[in-house]
């Protein structure tokens, strides 16, 4: 995969925000399309959304300033959803962005969307409480000023008043002009504001529906579907939203009926129920990576011919070091060079992987492969690692998910560190609070793994996680607590670029953050191997999340499946 030209990721025309989306060959209307998963949802509340899979699941339910529109074989732009168009920077100098809704956007009970709630849910990502979604465009607000959220005071998120009204809205550098009308305001440049508005945190809430942590089990819908039935870990079940209206999208389609996602589905059943294609399951997604053995199975397997695919993604495993507790830099140059990353690729059920070592993703603007500074011949070099630890026997606590998908590659990279004199606990902790007990500041564990790409094709979202001065107390993306005075300040200065005059830059940053700091050892990119069951259409891995997106699915009613229903 390589990295898109800068100039042509963002829609520059209006026409091409406007809906309706691109016409699916041989879509159709009706049907229920049934995703299979492994597990629960981390959050369905926009503002706390940051997984790929919830990400990909927001889509159907949430609309947003801006989003990417994908075609399915790599290609993507950036479009106006909410807004007619990606943004306009108002002096030309990055500082200054407005936006203006387009007419008749609804939410999932008639009311329209207005440019006040499209601010609310930005300002709720301002509290302590729901802060685990994306901060960058928190972070780059909070430079005009410090704001609490808009809770005041009062008694926490759990069982809160619907409808309280404690707390102020005057997030510093937001303006809501008109009904229509917003404008962000920055001390510094931020020329890929565009990009940052187009995650979650930018999804309208009307305040008197916020439920504040509560709002993670019944999120107020803009988008094509809206929720029936949620029962946490267990099932999701979305009907079509009446007051969505495709003119005004340029992205999505509501051609299901119903969508089911059934959760708790370890991946290898996934597989097993979808190639057996019978009733249902001819019309559902295996949405998780099968384990290695079964994939390989699966693409030798010529009957699964037109059903199967196996998809490059910009999904990188890292192996995050807090450098707040492992300070030794020498200690974490034995690490990076003792790891077993072929090892756990193959741990991972991702025997198609690639092992890396740079900080960005292949497909990012700004990635350069150059030499590996901590060579390992794959499996680790121990000998190196001891050199490094000078008879030094320091103890880490390697933090898991508990499950069993998790754990074993976990105790892999145990046993690796382990084979160069460091003493290693492994911790387990659940796997829905996992992110945001390491996201928040003082956490005890030293070693955690992260699977993650940049927010969008620029290398600042994923390097701009380093800036120390975004430490706060809970809902950190810079979760290893780095801050270095330079690092901080070549982040600035880059920033403040455009995506293609700062490409090299972040490409020497990259270099540079793993020579000098190293606050995360890169492992592997994967492929992703994807199986649908016979009926389903217009399912793709996005090239942007690495996931499997469904705003194009169909089902196809009218198709004979093999032992179908």
């Amino acid at each position: 995969m390589t990295a898109p030209p800068a100039d042509d990721v963002i829609a520059l025309d209006p026409a091409v925000s406007r809906g309706p989306a691109p016409a699916q060959t041989g879509a159709r209307r009706g049907g229920t399309l049934h995703i299979l998963r492994d597990g629960a949802y981390d959050h369905l509340d926009p503002q706390r959304s940051y997984t790929l899979q919830a990400l990909a699941v927001g889509h159907l339910l949430f609309r947003t300033l801006t989003m990417f529109r994908e075609d399915g074989n790599g290609g993507r732009v950036l479009v106006g959803d909410l807004a007619e168009t990606p943004g306009q920077d108002v002096d030309g100098d990055g500082r200054t962005w407005e936006f203006t809704l387009k007419p008749g956007i609804r939410f999932e009970d008639g009311r329209e969307v207005t440019a006040a709630d499209v601010a609310y849910g930005i300002a709720r990502s301002f509290a302590s409480e729901i802060s685990d979604g994306p901060t960058h465009l928190r972070n780059w607000l909070s430079e005009n000023g410090d704001y609490p959220g808009p809770y005041g005071k009062g008694e926490g998120g759990q069982g809160h008043t619907r409808g309280r009204d404690d707390g102020p809205l005057d997030v510093p550098g937001l303006e809501v002009r008109d009904a229509r009308t917003l404008v962000l305001r920055f001390r510094d440049p931020h020329p890929d504001l565009p990009f940052a508005v187009s995650q979650p945190v930018t999804a309208p809430v009307p305040r008197d529906a916020d439920t504040r942590a509560d709002y993670d089990h019944a999120p107020v819908a803009t988008g094509p579907y809206r929720i029936e039935r949620h029962v946490p870990g267990e099932r999701l079940t979305l009907v079509r939203n009446p007051h969505w209206d495709a003119v005004t999208d340029p992205v999505r389609h509501d051609h299901p009926d119903r969508v089911e996602i059934e959760m708790g589905v370890e991946a290898a059943e996934q597989v097993r129920r979808v190639r057996a294609d019978q009733g249902p399951d001819a019309c559902a997604v295996a949405e998780n990576q099968p384990p290695e053995s079964l994939a390989a199975e699966l693409v030798a397997d010529p009957s699964l011919a037109g059903r199967l695919s196996r998809d490059p993604t910009p999904l990188v495993w890292y192996l995050a070091i807090n450098t707040a507790r492992v300070t030794d830099l020498d200690v974490r140059r034995a690490i990076a060079h003792a790891l077993d990353k072929t090892g756990f690729r193959d741990a991972m059920s991702a025997g198609q992987g690639v092992p890396v070592h740079t900080l960005l993703p292949a497909a990012t603007i700004g990635h350069r492969d150059y030499p590996d500074p901590y060579p390992s011949g794959g499996h680790g070099d121990p000998r190196a690692a001891a050199a490094l630890l000078d008879g030094a026997t320091p103890e880490l606590r390697l933090v898991s998910r508990e499950d069993a998908y998790f754990l074993a590659p976990a105790k892999l990279l145990a046993g690796s560190l382990e084979r160069a004199g460091l003493r290693v606990e492994l911790v387990e902790i659940d796997r829905p609070s996992h992110n945001a007990v390491l996201k928040t500041q003082g956490h005890p564990y030293d070693l955690y793994l992260m699977c993650m790409a940049s927010d969008w094709p620029g290398a600042s979202s994923l390097l701009g996680m380093f800036d120390g001065r975004t430490i706060a107390a809970t809902g950190n993306d810079n979760f290893v607590y780095l801050d270095d005075p330079g690092i901080n300040a070549e982040i600035d200065r880059l920033r403040r670029l455009p995506a293609a005059e700062a490409a090299d830059g972040w490409a020497a940053l990259d270099e540079r953050l793993m020579r000098d700091h190293v606050p995360m050892v890169p492992l592997f990119s994967y492929l992703h191997v994807a199986l649908n069951g016979s009926r389903v259409r217009g399912v793709f891995t996005s090239s942007f999340l690495g996931t499997p997106v469904y705003y194009n699915a169909y089902v196809d009613t009218d198709a004979q499946a093999e032992g179908g229903a």
